[in-house]
C-alpha cells in the first residue's frame, strides 16, 4: 500500500498528478476443506490404509490427526499446514479418525470411521431344550459384531467320524436365534454346532452342544378288567 502518481514527461517539462492513496486490505477466510477424508472406510483385518485431509483458509490452517477421542498422533512441534496424510499399517479394531483443521480464525473438524471387516465370532450359550425321539429345540447367543447375515446349524451323530465333513448335517439361513431340528434318529447322541456368517464369510463355529434323543415309546392303556382288552400307542 501507498501514494501513487502517474507522470507525464517531455522536452519541456514534467507534470505530476495529484497523488492517490492506495490501500491493500488483509483477505481473512476461516479454515475450511477442500479434500476432506471420507466418513467410512472399510477395511480387512491387517490392511493399510492412507488418510488424506486438506485444508485451505487464509492465513492458511494447519492440519493434524487425532485416533479416538484424546489420542493426538501429529507432534505440536511439527503440524504441517494445509495438508496432512496420515498413513495407517495393519489394522487391526475399528476406530475414528479426526482431521483438524486450525487458524487464527476458527478450527473445524472431520471425523472418518475407519471400520475392520472380519468373520464374525462364534455364538455362545448353546443350549437344548424339548428334546423328543426326533426332534430338539437349540437357542444360543452371540456377542460379536451385529451385521450378520444368517446362522448355520452343523450336527452329527457323535460316533460318526469327527474329521469327515460329510458326516455333518447342515441347515442353512436361520434369521433367528432359536431353531427346531427334526428328523433326528430316536435315541441317538448328537452333537450340534451353530455358526455365524456375515458379508465376509463364515466364522468358526461354537462350542458343540450334546444330547440323546428320546426312544420310540410304547404305552399300554387298559380299557377294562379285561386283560385282553388293550390299545398300543406308538
Amino acid at each position: 500500500m501507498g501514494k501513487y502518481e502517474c507522470v507525464a514527461e517531455n522536452s519541456i517539462g514534467t507534470e505530476h498528478t495529484k497523488p492517490t492513496p492506495l490501500y491493500v486490505k488483509v483477505r481473512r477466510v476461516p479454515p475450511t476443506f477442500s479434500r476432506p477424508p471420507e466418513p467410512v472406510y472399510e477395511v480387512m483385518l491387517g490392511a493399510n490404509l492412507t488418510l488424506t485431509c486438506v485444508a485451505v483458509g487464509s492465513p492458511m490452517p494447519s492440519v493434524k490427526w487425532r485416533k479416538g477421542v484424546d489420542q493426538d498422533l501429529t507432534p505440536e512441534n511439527d503440524v504441517p499446514v494445509g495438508r496432512n496424510v496420515l498413513e495407517l499399517t495393519d489394522i487391526r479394531v475399528s476406530t475414528n479418525y479426526t482431521c483438524i483443521a486450525q487458524s487464527s480464525l476458527g478450527v473445524i473438524e472431520a471425523t472418518s470411521l475407519v471400520k475392520v471387516q472380519s468373520l464374525p465370532a462364534a455364538p455362545t450359550d448353546v443350549t437344548i431344550s424339548e428334546v423328543t425321539a426326533t426332534q430338539v429345540r437349540l437357542e444360543w447367543s452371540y456377542k460379536g459384531p451385529e451385521d450378520l447375515q444368517y446362522y448355520v446349524i452343523q450336527y452329527k451323530p457323535k460316533n460318526a467320524n469327527q474329521a469327515s465333513i460329510a458326516a455333518f448335517s447342515e441347515i442353512s439361513g436361520i434369521i433367528t436365534m432359536f431353531y427346531v431340528v427334526r428328523t433326528l434318529s430316536p435315541y441317538t447322541e448328537y452333537e450340534f454346532y451353530v455358526i455365524a456368517v456375515n458379508n465376509i464369510g463364515r466364522g468358526p463355529p461354537s462350542l458343540p452342544a450334546t444330547t440323546t434323543t428320546g426312544e420310540t415309546g410304547i404305552q399300554v392303556l387298559e380299557c377294562s378288567n379285561n386283560a385282553d382288552h388293550y390299545i398300543r400307542l406308538t
